[in-house]
């Protein structure tokens, strides 16, 4: 029976695909994955690079469920399928059926001839672009009660079934799980990770029916040792006389088969660091020897090339590793996978040995190390069902509890955030370890600098301390907690915004960010910061159109304020990308925050923190202590920063902060500044 096509016939899909052959320079690839009612990937596009693909994201986020994904799309190296589908992979409101489906790019001639059934156009996927690209997909049907399940139903390319399954498993799987016993695995008797590396290493059946013919030969000079041959002795002098009376016996000793199974098994694994004695395995502690685990895999990817394109799916590679040791392997894995690529295949046919990595991930460590157009992240979506068909939508307290509603998974490539021309590049360097917790949450406080990342939680402290029903009080800091504090060391907020709040896809990586900023009215009104692009600047794949000019004089010189408003400008850079207005707060110190903090009355306070810093140091306080009114003491206070004594913002938030923790006195938190904490603490449904 000839197969059958979606939409066209048979001999006009050859000639449609042919020109395309050989016009594209990347090399094999898994570019996409999309689910549709798998578990919580209800309805999910997730875009992958040809190198590592970063996926991080909260807990229950789906980053597990996404990796089930690969591992159903595609066959294990070893050929042990350890993932089957099962019943619970189908979505309650996924109408009984889960589908799973990949596309594949960067198909050359021979690739794109073992995928003939498979190939698509870029008219077929929109973003699949130029070239030659490979589809398949795998739908399961979710069995009635008592039913047994029926076998999942794949389709090539624009195929209703899939013909010639055999191309689509020339791309493999390896799963290295998140909970993993490296010791256990390492020193166990069964040989398996030695096994596959062995028989990668000696490559076809020939060499290995060679190798454990030598062995053998081995084995058998092993048994005539004379030491063998005297315990044989030993134990047929008393067997023949116990015999003797009735059938006497004989016994002879030999060595097991020596087949490649029980030679790996024969192996043992050991390490120890370098100059010394190796040691059995248990020996070790357990972050060397999850990478020693992690090392026969690579070995095994290495030696053994038994498909076009394995995908080596790591979830939480950093189980045991201290930071450098995450970086290291990240980095070897980044090359590993680049350098597949150069492979030449060994003989004419043979597989082509491409590596590509995708790694789930709870580390800030590894976050910070990948580029950002490297992460993708996963977050956690409330979505309700209207009419019949999901909805996506943001939580807030104010959603009627009565709406069914599920949390699935949503994700945000970064790389398809609209990012201006050098923000990518910028992100790269500011996101250290300490910046990129931001990707695991969806709640983001940014701050200039240390001091305002020292205060901000000593003042939330105070602030939700006043809410009396214990239950909200409790929640409200729970909540808080939950929330990210970033130093931006600096003013420049737009990557950090645009990061976080540009939509992809009608989703975006926080739900909520508040931004705590200084005026500066001593920069001119119509300079905006040096870094900061001008709002006309086109952002690369953005389609949103810039503001009005008036919307610019607006945002430099702002509304009430000399100089430079940043608030405005800030304002007017997210309505300029759509983004909802309560999905950001604006806080404001005028003209900084140190001047805020006097303003609220809290003279005594603050002359106790700044002579325990500076004891010596009255004369300076002078200025402050003789002030005739509120503003002229709140600007004296803030000269101490500036000038004279150059009082140091970290170490007196420092000092501050501790003394809040201690014995606050009744301090007072400057209006803007608590608004901002109970609004990201969701207090009174987040209204300050």
């Amino acid at each position: 029976m000839p197969p059958t096509y979606a939409g066209s016939a048979p001999h006009r899909v050859l000639s449609q695909y042919a020109p395309a052959l050989g016009t594209l320079g990347e090399k094999l690839y898994l570019r996409q994955v999309r689910a549709a009612g798998f578990k919580s990937l209800l309805s999910v596009n997730v875009p992958l690079r040809q190198g590592v693909t970063v996926i991080v994201g909260e807990n229950n986020a789906g980053k597990s469920n996404f990796i089930d994904a690969l591992r159903l799309l595609t066959d294990p190296l070893d050929g042990r399928r350890s993932r089957w589908w099962e019943a619970d992979d189908v979505h309650p409101w996924a109408e009984g059926n889960a589908q799973l489906t990949a596309v594949y790019t960067g198909l050359e001639d021979a690739e794109a001839g073992t995928h003939l059934q498979a190939l698509i156009s870029a008219q077929d996927e929109a973003e699949a672009g130029q070239g030659s690209h490979a589809r398949y997909s795998v739908s399961f049907a979710r069995p009635a009660e008592g039913e047994r399940p029926q076998r999942p139903v794949w389709s090539a390319g624009r195929l209703l079934d899939d013909p010639e399954p055999e191309a689509r498993r020339t791309v493999r799987h390896v799963y290295l799980p998140p909970m993993r016993n490296a010791q256990q695995e390492l020193a166990s008797s069964s040989g398996n990770r030695l096994r596959l590396i062995l028989a990668a290493e000696l490559g076809s059946k020939q060499a290995i029916e060679a190798f454990e013919a030598e062995q053998e030969a081995h084995f058998r000079k092993l048994g005539e040792h004379p030491k063998v041959t005297d315990v044989r002795k030993r134990i047929n002098a008393p067997l023949n006389r116990l015999t003797a009376g009735a059938h006497p016996q004989h016994m002879g000793l030999s060595f097991a088969e020596p087949t490649l199974v029980s030679i790996a098994r024969a192996l043992r694994t050991r390490m120890s660091d370098e100059g010394l004695d190796v040691e059995d395995i248990n020996r070790s502690g357990l972050g060397y020897a999850n990478l020693l685990y992690i090392s026969t895999v690579l070995a095994e990817l290495e030696a053994a090339r038994g498909a076009d394109l394995t995908l080596f799916l790591v979830e939480e590679p950093e189980a045991h590793l201290h930071p450098q040791l995450q970086n290291l392997l990240l980095d070897h894995l980044r090359a590993r996978a680049l350098q597949s690529h150069d492979y030449l295949p060994e003989a004419e046919g043979a597989p082509l040995g491409r590596i590509q990595v995708v790694i789930t991930t709870h580390s800030p460590v590894l976050a910070a190390a990948t580029s950002v157009k490297d992460l993708v992240i996963l977050k956690r979506q409330r979505t309700r069902l209207a009419d019949g068909s999901p909805e996506l939508t943001v939580p807030t307290s104010a959603e009627p509890s009565e709406t069914p509603f599920a949390f699935t998974t949503a994700a945000v490539p970064v790389a398809a955030i609209p990012f201006a021309k050098h923000e990518p590049a910028k992100l790269d360097r500011y996101l250290d370890i300490t910046k990129s917790a931001m990707l695991f949450g969806t709640r983001v406080i940014l701050v200039e600098g240390l001091a305002e990342a020292l205060l901000v939680p000593a003042f939330a402290s105070l602030v939700l301390d006043t809410i009396e029903d214990e239950s909200a009080r409790t929640r409200a800091k729970a909540v808080f907690r939950g929330s990210c504090i970033v130093a931006v060391d600096g003013v420049d907020f737009t990557p950090y915004l645009r990061a976080l709040l540009a939509d992809v896809g009608g989703v975006r990586i926080a739900d909520r960010v508040v931004v705590i900023t200084d005026q500066d009215p001593t920069k001119a009104a119509e300079e905006p910061d040096g870094d900061i692009p001008p709002l006309n600047e086109s952002s690369e794949g953005s389609e949103a159109s810039a503001p009005a000019a008036s919307t610019l004089e607006e945002a430099v010189a702002g509304e009430n304020a000399s100089g430079f408003n940043r608030v405005a400008f800030l304002k007017a850079h997210l309505h300029a990308w759509n983004v909802p207005q309560n999905t950001f707060h604006l806080a404001e110190s005028r003209p900084t925050l140190e001047p805020e903090l006097m303003r609220a009355e809290n003279l005594a306070l603050l002359a106790d923190v700044f002579f325990d810093l500076r004891p010596k140091s009255g004369h300076r306080w002078k200025a402050v202590a003789e002030a005739q009114s509120s503003e002229e003491r709140a600007a004296a206070f803030g000269d101490l920063f500036t000038t004279g004594t150059k009082l140091p913002k970290g170490d007196f938030a420092y000092r501050l902060a501790e003394r809040l923790s201690t014995k606050p006195d009744g301090f007072v938190v400057p209006e803007h500044l608590a608004a901002a904490i109970r609004w990201i603490a969701d207090v009174d449904g987040g209204r300050p």
